[in-house]
């Protein structure tokens, strides 16, 4: 079971199914130069997300919403984001 901070003021009914998301982490790309007039440089690259599971709304509040998760491949933590699929 997990607690969504959003509800019916959301738009969260009972029997909605939202997708679990892992936010993808930003990961600094550093390019060295071959070249002798350019110089090194760092980019700063987002991952994709990661869908890893399903939940069901089964209870809703004004401002806050209770499901069970229907599958997931790895476990639940805080922080991680609903969508609908």
């Amino acid at each position: 079971m997990v607690t969504l901070n959003r509800g019916k003021n959301d738009g969260l009914e009972p029997g909605h199914v939202l997708a679990l998301l892992r936010l993808g982490r930003t990961a600094v790309e550093k390019t060295r130069s071959t070249k002798w007039f350019r110089p090194d440089t760092t980019e700063s690259v987002k991952l994709p997300d990661e869908r890893y599971g399903l939940v069901f709304v089964f209870r809703t509040f004004d401002r806050v919403s209770y499901a069970l998760v229907m599958s997931a491949s790895r476990p639940v933590q805080i922080n991680d984001v609903v969508t609908s699929p």
